[in-house]
């Protein structure tokens, strides 16, 4: 019997690679570069587009940076989820777009590992105890 090929579909953080943060890098510069090209060089558009196409090189340079931790402590943890999603939501506008992998970008990763994700939904019910909400606040604002 044979193991099924790995899903390619991000669910976690932790489940990214260097080679998916070069690829959706590239994307971006190809679709900045391609748009930056029709606007020019002069004037507040271009100026906008240079500031962009710094922050997508500066936020992929971190999130790097970021991948090569081998136990990430909690807030390199935070910050690459962040930084991915930073990357992959500036993207988002350019998915019609030839090269955009829908089955590694179109998601959006909200936590690093199942770990994290079970920890925020215990937070939640902890709080929803210490806060629990009535039927008649549930149906507030309701109209008869």
């Amino acid at each position: 019997m044979t193991n099924p090929p790995p899903e390619r579909t991000l669910t976690y953080a932790v489940d990214l690679t260097p080679e998916d943060v070069r690829s959706l890098e590239a994307f971006l510069n190809a679709q900045l570069g391609r748009v930056s090209e029709e606007v020019g060089e002069t004037g507040e558009t271009s100026f906008a587009m240079r500031s962009l196409l710094i922050l997508v090189c500066d936020s992929a340079g971190f999130l790097h940076q970021l991948l090569t931790a081998e136990r990430p402590k909690p807030w390199q943890r935070a910050a690459i989820v962040r930084e991915w999603q930073r990357l992959r939501s500036t993207a988002f506008d350019f998915n019609h777009c030839d090269g955009y992998d829908y089955e590694r970008w179109w998601k959006q990763i909200r936590h690093y590992d199942a770990t994290d994700e079970a920890a925020e939904q215990e937070r939640i019910r902890h709080l929803a105890t210490l806060y629990p909400w009535t039927d008649d606040e549930a149906d507030q604002g309701k109209e008869d």
